[in-house]
């Protein structure tokens, strides 16, 4: 093929469909990983320059070789009806016969319109070059650098060993120099490196990039293996690769909680580039773990990763603009119980996760209360998202304990939870539509025997293991409280208010309280 820039022309062959391998010479001023430094056109599978056959195909990068004047260049579409030629595995020895083929001056015409070729032989073969000649013509002319010298393998197939790289010009049109030698630039031992990178993804998007001139900036090493995959580091970031998941960078804060979280092996490779959040606030990347995984960075919050039930949780929550970024990595709980992220929504928020109760936010001061009172060892964890209450005043969390727990919070009672047998018995009644909305936590009695909880209806609940649970409101529960509580004469109550004639009545361990609804007073009878 011919390789044609703004200051001159030279060859190159075409070794995978959208690489050309040729010599440094046809990019005097070329930057690693870059754009060739003037506009270049490749003209591939063209029986002659003045024909419409073939493809002229635009340079995009080149990557030069480290150490010896070879480079490949990118095309900037793939090139699939043109034969290949793949580069050798093995040198060839002084000897062998060799083709050489190339664009440049022949012996009679200056700028041929179609390719030249010749036969020559092996002379001397070196660590980098090996020598050749010919005794019947010229072997290479100018215009001829990076054109390949290749033989033929055991299918009939070409493969190259070489590139062009000087000649003594003997027999070239113009010339009177009469040595015909040249000396050809070895490639077989790099047959490895090439294929690898005629073949790599993660270089072909690099090089989509732009090289060193992208956000990634230079390569840092080579690419390697990782988790069936492979990966590439460079000065600001790393491009990872699998089969499923295409080629995506992950950079900064994110790509080092990557490597600290396990990389591709523990938390799968990138689906995403990082980008963005929607807010404008934060960057992210997203990955393959089979539960699903993402990174988070804000700079309020740095880098943390968030995955499987948990993540989903948040996702359906409106991810950052729901509960705003995560503040933890995903963690487990003291108990080992649960999985959790906290949040940096401003009055507080987490997601906890367990087998049995799946994955559940919780916040501001319901999320505070929890924790005040020992969090999942105590109350379990939670079984609904915080929820509004049916009469649209109030918020509430259930949770796991085996007698069943809630919270519930109204910006006139605060926050206090609820359990067991009290739970139940305020259930029955309607919740907060009964006795209305907790204003204490389960408390102990003051003689350690009973358990209670006051309401923001003028309404008690109070259980004890020989009575059960039972609820004492209004007048009756303000006269019961004037005697004492449970440690009047009355004792504790063994009913809820019920119908009597002309009034209402309670009954307790000792006696009981009826209300007169006719003079609106109470009287306590002992027994």
């Amino acid at each position: 093929m011919k390789i044609n820039t703004v200051s001159g022309a030279c060859s190159g062959v075409l070794v995978a469909p959208q690489w050309v391998l040729t010599s440094t010479a046809c990019f005097p001023n070329a930057t690693a990983y870059a754009a060739p430094p003037a506009a270049t056109m490749a003209t591939v599978g063209r029986t002659t320059l003045s024909g419409t056959d073939g493809h002229v195909v635009g340079v995009a990068r080149v990557v030069p070789q480290p150490d010896r004047p070879v480079l490949l260049a990118r095309l900037v579409a793939p090139v699939t009806d043109v034969l290949l030629a793949p580069v050798a595995a093995t040198p060839p020895q002084a000897g062998d016969s060799v083709f050489v083929a190339g664009y440049g001056r022949t012996g009679s015409e200056w700028v041929p319109d179609q390719p030249h070729l010749a036969t020559a032989t092996v002379d001397a073969v070196n660590p980098t070059t090996f020598g050749i000649s010919s005794g019947s013509g010229p072997t290479t002319c100018k215009g001829d650098a990076g054109g390949p010298a290749w033989r033929t393998n055991t299918g009939g197939g070409a493969e190259v060993l070489a590139v062009h790289q000087s000649s003594w010009q003997g027999g070239c049109l113009g010339e009177t120099e009469t040595r015909t030698g040249a000396t050809e630039t070895r490639v077989d031992d790099l047959h490895d490196t090439l294929r690898q990178q005629t073949s790599s993804p993660i270089l072909a998007r690099y090089l989509d990039l732009g090289g060193v001139t992208s956000f990634l900036g230079a390569p840092q090493g080579g690419e390697y293996t990782v988790a069936g995959g492979s990966g590439q580091d460079y000065e600001h970031g790393s491009l990872y690769y699998s089969p499923a998941t295409g080629v995506h960078s992950v950079q900064g804060l994110i790509l080092g909680k990557y490597k600290e979280l396990g990389g591709p092996a523990t938390f799968g490779f990138p689906l995403t580039d990082e980008t963005t959040t929607p807010d404008g606030v934060g960057k992210y990347n997203h990955f393959s773990l089979a539960s699903g995984a993402s990174i988070y960075w804000s700079p309020a919050t740095g880098a943390h990763g968030i995955e499987g039930a948990i993540r989903d949780k948040w996702s359906a929550l409106g991810w950052e603009t729901g509960l705003g970024y995560p503040t933890t990595d995903e963690t487990s709980t003291a108990d080992g119980v649960a999985r959790y992220n906290t949040f940096s929504l401003s009055d507080g928020a987490a997601i906890y996760a367990t087998p049995g109760t799946g994955a559940h936010e919780l916040r501001g001061e319901i999320l505070k209360k929890w924790t005040a009172l020992g969090a999942g060892p105590k109350l379990g964890y939670p079984t609904t998202d915080e929820n509004t209450t049916p009469d649209g005043v109030g918020r509430y969390n259930h949770f796991s304990l085996a007698g069943g727990a809630s919270i519930y919070w109204t910006p006139a009672t605060g926050a206090h939870e609820i359990r067991g047998a009290i739970r139940q018995k305020w259930a029955d009644l309607g919740w907060e539509t009964g006795p209305g909305y907790p204003t204490t936590d389960e408390n102990t009695t003051p003689d350690g025997i009973g358990k209670y909880n006051h309401f923001s209806g003028n309404a008690s609940i109070y259980w004890t293991s020989s009575t059960a649970a039972h609820i004492v409101y209004g007048t009756i529960r303000d006269t019961w409280a004037s005697l004492g509580w449970e440690t009047s004469r009355l004792g504790y109550p063994t009913s809820d208010e019920y119908d009597i004639p002309g009034g209402r009545r309670n009954d307790f361990q000792h006696g009981n309280i009826s209300w007169n609804a006719s003079t609106n007073t109470t009287t306590a009878t002992y027994i």
